[in-house]
């Protein structure tokens, strides 16, 4: 009984101490081509409710200024080497590969030259208004400018679009 207790007791610290033994995550980001441009990190970390993940197999077409840039899939984050100035971001479903059913969201970002500057397309369910028995989940989706020790915080816990 004693040598059960003890395996017992040692398994969840066995388990405990391997998971704590994989390697760290890195992210350093890459600076801009040239001093005259900016850099734009984009990225879609996992939502912070329990379970299952909104929307994880969906992914929208991000445009800059109206270029289709690629896709933002879930858990994974690139970025865009900008000229310095004021640019549109569009979050949008309405053009291929896209797989978003969701409204467009629009937003315009100012990069200095040499800046690097980070959004965060950001998916959550919209747990204080489900209920049981509705027609399906309702989402919180913001594109939110994130500070840089934040960004690379969560951008390092993603991966890099293939």
């Amino acid at each position: 009984m004693a040598k059960l207790l003890v395996r017992l007791l040692l398994l969840p610290a066995l388990l405990l101490l391997a998971a704590c033994a994989g390697s760290p995550n890195y992210f350093t980001p890459v600076p801009p081509t040239s001093a005259e441009r900016g850099m734009l990190y984009l990225y879609r970390p996992p939502a912070d409710n329990p379970g299952l993940q909104p929307l994880r197999r969906a992914y929208p077409v991000i445009l800059v200024d109206g270029r289709s840039v690629g896709v933002l899939e879930f858990n994974q984050y690139f970025n865009v080497d900008l000229a310095a100035g004021r640019h549109s971001i569009v979050v949008t479903g309405l053009v291929a590969p896209a797989n978003w059913e969701v409204a467009d969201i629009r937003q315009d970002v100012s990069i200095a030259p040499g800046e690097i500057k980070y959004l965060k397309l950001d998916v959550q369910y919209q747990l204080d208004d489900m209920t049981i028995g509705q027609s399906g989940p309702k989402y919180r989706i913001f594109l939110t400018p994130m500070d840089s020790p934040t960004a690379v915080d969560e951008i390092r816990h993603t991966a890099p679009r293939p």
